[in-house]
């Protein structure tokens, strides 16, 4: 093999590894609407939920500028939801799933 003919190859695993990158925000991973606000919104209205509740941060979802979905890491069924109201991050509440 040349090294003409390994360069397609090489772009193909590229692809694949860049496929398999998880975006991650303050150690988790987020997704969602994550083009629509920036990285430090993200992170203080996670810092703002960790100061209500002890539950470990699962993952991220944006939902919107104003509203993400913070799932919990011990039940990825439940998440709290938090918004911004005049410039500050609330929890207005969450979803629990019961069984």
């Amino acid at each position: 093999m040349t090294a003409a003919s390994a360069l397609p190859l090489v772009g193909i695993v590229a692809l694949a590894l860049a496929a398999c990158s998880t975006f991650r925000v303050a150690g988790a991973p987020t997704f969602g609407r994550v083009n629509d606000i920036p990285v430090s919104d993200i992170e203080a209205a996670v810092a703002a939920y960790q100061k209500l509740h002890y539950r470990t941060v699962g993952t991220i979802q944006v939902i919107s500028r104003d509203e993400i979905r913070i799932y919990w890491k011990e039940a990825l069924s439940n998440y709290d939801t938090m918004k911004r109201v005049h410039g500050r991050w609330v929890h207005p509440g969450g979803v629990v799933v019961v069984e």
